[in-house]
């Protein structure tokens, strides 16, 4: 009789620690993919998807500097309140990747630009991740 409820108490800890984990992977997400996504769409995505988003948020795009021999290559600009990748919503701002093509956008203010990686490398890239 001890055995049975002793399984049975594990069995049960057992579903309930699987449900908790899985409950809160998809509670704790980056707030910057509500600009792509509901929370009844985010709550429905797998874990896979649900980290792909996370990476691609700060991975779909690089800062560099603007090179100085062609200091009007990139005519098109964007405003940024901050450098810090972690800050910027590429939702929010409307910027897509393209399949194979880069995009390159100034940030306004600066001598630097974005450049927007094609959904080839950032999904090569996550793969490697």
């Amino acid at each position: 009789m001890k055995r049975t409820i002793i399984s049975a108490l594990t069995v049960v800890a057992f579903l309930a620690f699987n449900v908790s984990v899985f409950a809160q992977s998809n509670a704790d997400f980056d707030s910057r993919l509500l600009s792509k996504f509901s929370k009844k769409e985010i709550k429905k995505l797998s874990n896979a998807e649900l980290e792909y988003w996370t990476y691609y948020l700060e991975n779909s795009f690089e800062i560099v500097d603007i090179p100085k021999e062609k200091p009007d290559a990139v005519p098109a600009t964007i405003t940024l309140s901050s450098m810090d990748k972690s800050e910027i919503n590429v939702f929010k701002l409307g910027l897509k990747s393209h399949e194979f093509a880069r995009d390159y956008v100034r940030i306004e203010g600066t001598n630097k630009m974005l450049v927007i990686l094609p959904l080839s490398e950032i999904d090569k890239n996550f793969k490697a991740h």
